[in-house]
């Protein structure tokens, strides 16, 4: 902020950031922060595991710890994924290792020198990881930090060696740390559950239905307080404000638990059918694979590669493309190998196209096209030799039903 010419271009950016921190609803939540560390910190004080030497440290804490996880307590799925969360991040190794860096730090110079370089080497190497051609520079800021991790373990070793801290107040600050954010798990929990419930209640007011006191009473009861339950309560439920009154709201609320209940039954027996059918070759009475793995991806992937042909025809000079496979595909995204085994080829001048992909139980799934807009679906047992409009054994979906394996859904039925 000293240097003019970075103060030019620093200042906007700190005026907005400053705008979008202090709107109201953020204050309110700033404030509640405030007061469940407070009363936290009271708890430990009366416990005898806080004094006024600990004030830092509650201040850090409160910061650093305790307004970050109240945020992201609204991503959080269930109780029980917020409190592993939070106790790992509490209890874990690298919470131990932060705390005993921050037990002996350096001289005021040393810190000054190493924190800009630290962030520095931080920030490379989360941009290096986005690009496969700046791996080497990943790699160096990898060692780099590396070293500097290995210094200030030594530092720290050797500072406490030679000066012995009061290893009461040490543990009490560690103990003071722990304390603070699992204590309050509760208040993450209702600031979590109340932010996903303002949500659906957002939704509502969006379709003009908005709850009425009586209604939103019922959809509390229903969802049991339970946030694993709030949190699928999407937009498939809907239908949750249509209810003419408190008894028909607990009734539209009971079907989305019941239907909950089905589709983890069903999912559990999609994966249970799907593992037992590993290794298994041949098809059913129906004509489908016995072997589905990464069928699902594989259909999504190349009805993808099909938006994209299209997406693309005008731009390649009015013919498919056959050069885009792995940045379409998106292999490393979509949770699949580097060798993802993706097909696409072209043929009659770039007129016609085909895309297809073998799948781990050996099954042959692919699309295609022909005329403009068209889109054919092939399945076998070994890859495709005609091409779409030419070879029989591809399916114009426009004019027949698709092949057994395009039929049947294999995603999840959560």
């Amino acid at each position: 902020m000293l240097v003019p010419k970075l103060r030019k271009h620093v200042a906007p950016s700190a005026r907005q950031l400053l705008h979008a921190i202090v709107v109201p609803r953020l204050l309110l939540a700033y404030f509640l922060v405030l007061v469940a560390s407070t009363a936290s910190t009271a708890v430990s004080w009366r416990i005898g595991l806080w004094d006024w030497d600990l004030l830092k440290d509650a201040v850090i804490l409160t910061a650093a710890v305790v307004l970050p996880m109240t945020f992201r307590s609204l991503s959080f799925k269930s109780g029980g994924e917020l409190t592993q969360k939070l106790a790992r991040e509490t209890l874990g190794l690298s919470a131990i290792f932060a705390f005993y860096l921050d037990v002996a730090p350096l001289p005021l110079v040393g810190e000054l020198v190493l924190q800009p370089v630290a962030t520095i080497l931080l920030v490379l190497q989360a941009v290096a990881r986005t690009e496969a051609k700046w791996l080497p520079t990943k790699r160096l800021c990898d060692w780099l930090l590396g070293l500097t991790g290995v210094f200030l373990i030594t530092w720290s070793t050797i500072t406490l060696i030679s000066s012995p801290p009061d290893w009461s107040e040490l543990l009490r600050s560690l103990l003071f740390s722990f304390w603070v954010p699992l204590s309050l798990l509760p208040f993450f929990y209702v600031f979590g559950f109340y932010g996903v419930t303002d949500t659906v209640r957002a939704r509502f007011r969006a379709l003009r239905k908005p709850f009425t006191p009586r209604l939103m009473l019922a959809f509390m009861m229903g969802t049991q307080l339970r946030l694993s339950l709030l949190a699928q309560f999407n937009g498939r439920y809907n239908n949750v404000a249509d209810a003419t009154g408190f008894r028909d709201g607990l009734g539209r609320m009971r079907d989305f638990r019941k239907d909950l209940k089905r589709r983890d039954q069903e999912e559990s027996e999609r994966v249970t059918t799907l593992e037992r059918n590993t290794g298994l070759s041949g098809i059913d009475n129906d004509g489908r694979h016995l072997d589905r793995r990464e069928f699902d991806i594989t259909k999504k992937r190349l009805d993808w590669i099909w938006t994209c042909q299209h997406g693309q025809f005008d731009r390649q000079g009015g013919r498919y493309w056959d050069h885009l496979t792995d940045l379409i595909v998106d292999a490393e995204r979509n949770g699949l190998p580097a060798d993802h085994g993706f097909v696409v080829e072209t043929a009659k001048a770039g007129q016609v196209w085909r895309a297809w992909r073998r799948t781990p139980g050996g099954a042959v799934l692919g699309t295609g096209g022909a005329e403009s807009q068209s889109q054919y679906y092939f399945q076998g047992d070994e890859p495709p030799n005609g091409w779409p409009g030419d070879s029989p054994d591809w399916i114009d979906n426009a004019r027949d039903h698709r092949p057994a394996d395009w039929n049947k859904s294999d995603g999840t039925r959560l």
